[in-house]
């Protein structure tokens, strides 16, 4: 049997009555399947509607070259797809979907956006060389990246107003370090800003959005907290933008953000008692919000881990007009702010188009970036950071770089320097804000004693005398006072866990103790009265040598 396209039809050749009309046009574009080739056999085929629009699909080979196949004819009614009424008409459809399912042209589909070897796969378009072609099929992802305008206009509008403003470079470069996460080797994060109400934090997301698509790409954390896995499924490698942290339940919000920067999802078991496959991604997360994560969890009576505080990163909004520095020809924050929404609206999603040519057009990609990225860090790094300091500074770092890469290839209206500059800045206000540079356990614990020994003050009586004392005592050694504190009090003081070792690891290996116990860091102290032996475990200190060195180290209670 004969078939043609003619008229945004689809038609048949009868030999009584010539060509007839069958339906709309439907092409099979190519014959899809996954990567491995050994799954996902399917048609990528394209229909031209009642109403001329053209929309292309990902139909699994079953719903062609199955016995029963009237869902996919259903299916394709719902699109605007009309058919003949004759009644071997969709017949006839199905007989040319399999035969130009096997003609057509092989290409590989894949089920989430990304890379792909060496493809970026968008659900609109694919980055990169490969031997055959890509195409999305996805769930919720069916237009989750658009275009409107140019880059130039999109520099013009938008970027020449976030010159000076190092919160909005920062969005920026958030937008456009998402994608180097998989070539660097860099696990998921999140970047909130947080702020008052007013002070331009929505301002981020729409200009952080505008790099990818318009502000239907921002999602906001309470419908986000419900759906968690499948959005950020669809921004796999890509930027997921969070709005209004504060409208999430505490609870809510711990688990979503854990399950955002962890890159997967839950435990669930098939129907018959199996384990179903886990959702994985990875992502960058530019979320905002009234208040910070570590807030809301600790008015809810939560606490909050360290490995949070360092995934959820946490950066205040202090800039001179909140989120804002310069506000260029404006006379308000809120007129500047209303004026930035309305060009991400007109003037959207052409740089994240530019960067992905650009970044996929290089072979050496990860070495290229690997070797940025290290120059940098060793750059901005102090000796003083600790191992904590250091891997937030090192997504900082990526940051810089994918901005460094657009200014230098002038996909951005600013010049290199200040994109180092404002992404420096952020993380410099992200440290004053966390008020330290040390691990946060051990900052913790380095706190907590500085406050107990105020509180042990001038309750310790010596030692050599029969008095007796819930906290401890105090005795000379030498030129110096040791406090000897009882095991319980000190564990109870400084909030220490059961199996404490760890935690004071760092101040043991300061030489801040006496011990005789290495595996307790205590000092026993067996006394003898009146022929009886009386066994004591202390942790023994000299409470002016950790106070001096404490303050050296910049801990305030």
């Amino acid at each position: 049997m004969k078939f043609r396209h003619h008229h945004d039809q689809l038609q048949y050749f009868c030999r009584e009555r010539g060509w007839r009309s069958l339906s709309s046009s439907v092409k099979v574009l190519a014959r899809t399947r996954s990567p491995d080739r050994k799954s996902g056999f399917s048609a990528c085929i394209e229909i031209i509607n009642m109403d001329r629009q053209t929309i292309r699909m990902i139909v699994p080979a079953r719903k062609i070259m199955g016995g029963t196949n009237y869902p996919l004819r259903d299916e394709l009614f719902d699109t605007g797809f009309w058919l003949e009424p004759e009644q071997t008409a969709w017949n006839m459809v199905q007989r040319y979907l399999r035969e130009e399912l096997r003609a057509a042209e092989t290409a590989f589909c894949v089920t989430r956006t990304g890379w792909h070897d060496k493809v970026f796969v968008t659900p609109e378009k694919s980055f990169g060389r490969s031997d055959e072609s890509y195409y999305f099929f996805g769930g919720m992802a069916d237009s989750l990246c658009l275009a409107e305008g140019s880059l130039a206009e999109w520099q013009s509008e938008v970027g020449s107003l976030l010159v000076g403003n190092p919160l909005l470079i920062f969005s920026v470069g958030v937008a456009l370090a998402a994608p180097l996460l998989k070539p660097v080797g860099m696990e998921s994060a999140a970047f909130h800003i947080m702020g008052p109400s007013s002070s331009g934090k929505s301002v981020t997301s729409f200009v952080a959005a505008s790099v990818y698509a318009d502000k239907s790409y921002i999602k906001s954390w309470k419908t986000t907290a419900n759906g968690i896995e499948a959005v950020a499924s669809e921004h796999h490698d890509m930027l997921l933008v969070l709005d209004e942290l504060g409208l999430c339940s505490a609870e809510e919000a711990s688990s979503a953000a854990y399950q955002i920067v962890n890159g997967c999802g839950k435990l669930r078991a098939t129907e018959t008692g199996g384990l179903a496959n886990i959702a994985n991604w990875r992502t960058l997360t530019l979320s905002n919000g009234e208040i910070g994560l570590t807030e809301l969890m600790e008015s809810a009576g939560y606490q909050v881990k360290a490995g949070q505080l360092i995934r959820v990163i946490e950066i205040p909004a202090e800039e001179r007009f909140g989120c804002f520095a310069d506000l260029h020809r404006f006379s308000s924050p809120s007129q500047f702010a209303e004026h930035l929404e309305k060009q991400t609206q007109k003037y959207f999603g052409t740089l994240f188009t530019a960067w992905m040519e650009l970044i996929s057009d290089k072979p050496d990609l990860d070495v290229v970036l690997q070797r940025e990225i290290e120059t940098l860090r060793q750059h901005w790094s102090k000796s003083n950071y600790s191992g904590q300091v250091h891997r937030v500074l090192k997504r900082f770092v990526l940051v810089g770089v994918a901005l460094s890469v657009a200014s230098r290839n002038q996909l951005v209206p600013w010049p290199e320097e200040e994109s180092l500059y404002s992404v420096y800045s952020v993380f410099s206000r992200w440290l004053a804000h966390r008020g330290h540079q040390h691990n946060q356990e051990t900052y913790e614990v380095l706190s907590a004693l500085k406050q107990a020994i105020r509180h042990w003050e001038n309750k310790l009586p010596e030692f050599c005398t029969s008095r007796s004392s819930k906290f401890g005592y105090w005795r000379q050694d030498g030129n110096d006072v040791q406090w000897l504190i009882h095991k319980q009090e000190f564990v109870k003081q400084l909030r220490l866990r059961r199996q404490y070792k760890s935690q004071l690891s760092p101040l043991i290996h300061k030489g801040w103790f006496e011990t005789n116990e290495d595996r307790r860091g205590t000092l026993r102290i067996i006394e003898k009265k009146n022929g009886t032996e009386f066994d004591h475990r202390f942790f023994a200190f000299w409470p002016e040598k950790i106070l001096s060195e404490l303050k050296e180290m910049g801990i305030d209670e």
